[in-house]
């Protein structure tokens, strides 16, 4: 099958310093190429270099359309490029919540989507479009939906939404990058299918940038490997997982493998419980009608127990209150009924460190400002910790693999993995009998997730600490967990 488009010898490069170095690949009708590799690898560089949205970077290289070698779209000026995004090449990004307007209906931004290239079109005709695209994507009963806005709509809704803007146009490729990262693994799953299905259906030729090798497990017809900028591993992702030629590769294949074997934990045989749920329910006021207000509920009536020593995970589709549910047991929102750690009420503990939370996102928990060792530090006074602080620092960065260095670096010198750690760490420093942990590899790649995970299994060997593990991984709930929790929408 002919390529719809080639790359050929593509670097990437800021002020010097080489992101994509020499990669070359093609993309064909009918089939999807899958792009993974650690965080910081260039992954989304790519795809921004294909878009020609990288204004800063020096590109060199060639991008050709078909067989057309003799027109290079890295050489063409900013009005061609305008003629060629959306209606030959689109892009679905990372993040639904940034990609998408805030300010504007979901409709007026699908219907700027179509008239950017069709700019004498009816209004019939645009409406009609409209429509179609919304049966593309599976949202054909939301036609009544057009006049909302983004936060209206769920993650796999917004996902869905953001994929009609990519086919406004008909276009021939369509570049994916991490389109089902923030997504619970049922909805997931429902956009992996359609993807497959508009693959099939409409002849895509499909770039699909992941960190997730089961996700191209089940989607892709071929892999490329990229590390540090350059592919060391491609071909069918059989070959590539089975066969691997580099280190890097041989412990992707590893790993992957180990992930086939169940993980599930036996019960640890303490009778102690540490925590109990009883009834506990999160509402929020929404306004209904002129004056009037209802209780909407975020979560209700949630019954559960922890021994010392256990793990419980916790599952749902987004909006299940998840995350509402672990910021209401460690007191940042307010609930009804009853939370007892050992037999003390929450309610009655003030700034307690007997449980901890680590958020989903390193990057925004953590104060921009303040190097490593003040992040870490920051508990230690809030809670009037005696001891040699320097010591108890230099101590949890030996526990958690990270070098003294460390201490001097700031949160944006260090990678996504290191984030997470440093994160972890923070909390560990207080001794926490209850660590929750909401969704803390999500945003991690393969490798360094595994890395994440052996860190959290290695602690608890080391100390009595009761794990509560959010995630929409399924994997990583059943190798952490004991017992699992599912939450429901209202």
């Amino acid at each position: 099958m002919s390529a719809i488009l080639s790359i050929k010898n593509l670097s990437v490069a800021f002020q010097s310093r080489k992101i994509i170095d020499n990669i070359s690949f093609v993309l064909k009708k009918s089939e999807i190429m899958a792009l993974v590799g650690e965080s910081g690898s260039g992954k989304s560089s790519v795809a921004l270099a294909l878009m020609n949205l990288l204004h800063k970077a020096e590109i060199s290289g060639g991008v050709f359309l078909h067989d057309a070698d003799d027109l290079n779209l890295l050489n063409l000026f900013i009005k061609d490029w305008q003629k060629i995004r959306g209606k030959n090449i689109a892009i679905v990004f990372q993040d639904p919540n940034s990609a998408l307007n805030p300010l504007h209906k979901i409709g007026d931004q699908i219907a700027e989507a179509i008239k950017i290239h069709n700019k004498k079109i009816s209004r019939q005709k645009l409406q009609k479009r409209i429509d179609e695209l919304l049966e593309i994507v599976e949202l054909k009963g939301f036609k009544s939906r057009l006049h909302d806005f983004p936060h209206q709509f769920s993650g796999g809704q917004k996902q869905r939404i953001m994929i009609a803007l990519a086919l406004a146009n008909n276009p021939e490729i369509l570049l994916l990058d991490e389109p089902t990262t923030a997504l619970d693994s049922e909805t997931q799953d429902e956009i992996l299918k359609l993807i497959l299905r508009l693959k099939n259906e409409l002849g895509l030729a499909i770039l699909f940038i992941t960190h997730n090798l089961n996700i191209v497990k089940k989607i892709a017809n071929e892999v490329l490997v990229l590390k540090n900028g350059i592919i060391i591993e491609s071909g069918k992702i059989a070959d590539v997982l089975q066969n691997p030629q580099s280190e890097y590769g041989k412990k992707l294949a590893e790993i992957a493998e180990k992930s086939k074997k169940s993980r599930k934990k036996s019960p640890r045989n303490s009778q102690k419980t540490i925590l109990v749920v009883k009834n506990l329910s999160v509402n929020y006021k929404v306004k209904k009608g002129f004056f009037g207000h209802e209780k909407f509920y975020a979560n209700k009536n949630v019954n559960f127990e922890l021994k010392i020593g256990e793990n419980l995970g916790i599952i749902g589709k987004s909006g299940a209150g998840k995350s509402t549910l672990a910021q209401a047991l460690v007191g940042l929102k307010g609930f009804e009924g009853e939370v007892l750690i050992g037999d003390k009420n929450v309610a009655t503990i003030h700034k307690s460190s007997l449980i901890q939370i680590v958020f989903q996102d390193p990057f925004s928990s953590l104060n921009p400002r303040f190097l490593v060792k003040d992040i870490i530090e920051e508990g230690l006074q809030i809670h009037k910790i005696a001891g040699n602080h320097n010591e108890i620092i230099d101590d949890i960065l030996h526990k958690i693999k990270l070098d003294k260095s460390f201490k001097t670096r700031y949160p944006h010198q260090l990678s996504g993995g290191q984030r997470q750690r440093i994160a972890i760490a923070r909390v560990l420093v207080l001794k926490p009998k209850i660590l929750i942990l909401d969704e803390p590899t999500s945003a991690l790649d393969f490798i360094t997730q595994n890395e994440i995970l052996n860190l959290l299994e290695e602690i608890q060997k080391n100390q009595d600490i009761s794990y509560i593990t959010i995630s929409h991984d399924l994997e990583v709930v059943e190798r952490l967990s004991h017992k699992v929790l599912r939450l429901e929408k209202e």
